[in-house]
C-alpha cells in the first residue's frame, strides 16, 4: 500500500511540476505583443573559422555604413569578431581565398578574422549595413590592408 501511495504522490508531483519546468525551459520570456525573428546564431565566421574572442575589457562598437551604387569599402581585415546585418539593399562580400557572396536586406553574417576582404555595392541604389564589433577596449576593430 505504501508503494502505491508513494507512486501516486510522485506522479501527482511530476504533473504539478511539469508546467513550471516548461516555463523555465523557454528560451524567450517575451511579453504578449512582442515577438522576435532569429537572424543569425553561429559559432563560426562565414568562412568556417571558429569565432575567437579578444582578451581584455570587452567593448562593443557598432556603426551603420552606407555604400553608394558602385561603391566599396577599402580592402581591410578585422582582428576581432564582426557581425554584419544588411539593413537595406544588396552587397557582395569578396574575401581573400574565397568565393564572392551576395547578401540582401535582412541577411547577416560574421566576418572572417584576420583575412583581407571588401564589401561592394553592385546595385543601382544605396546599400546600408549595421556592423557590430566585439572588441577589447583600446583594440583596433579594423586594419587597413596594403
Amino acid at each position: 500500500m505504501k508503494t502505491i501511495i508513494t507512486s501516486a504522490a510522485l506522479s501527482l508531483g511530476l504533473i504539478a511540476i511539469l508546467p513550471i519546468c516548461a516555463a523555465l525551459a523557454q528560451d524567450d520570456a517575451l511579453p504578449a505583443g512582442f515577438e522576435t525573428q532569429p537572424v543569425l546564431k553561429t559559432t563560426d565566421t562565414r568562412d568556417g573559422d571558429a569565432i575567437v574572442w579578444p582578451d581584455g575589457t570587452p567593448e562593443i562598437v557598432s556603426v551603420i555604413g552606407t555604400i553608394e551604387p558602385g561603391g566599396r569599402t577599402p580592402l581591410h581585415q578585422h582582428p576581432v569578431p564582426v557581425y554584419v546585418y544588411v539593413l537595406e539593399g544588396e552587397v557582395e562580400l569578396r574575401t581573400e581565398g574565397g568565393d564572392p557572396h551576395t547578401y540582401a536586406t535582412g541577411e547577416a553574417y560574421v566576418e572572417a578574422l584576420n583575412r583581407d576582404h571588401q564589401l561592394f555595392n553592385v546595385t543601382d541604389s544605396d546599400a546600408r549595413v549595421l556592423v557590430v564589433f566585439a572588441a577589447a577596449q583600446g583594440q583596433p576593430t579594423t586594419v587597413a590592408s596594403e
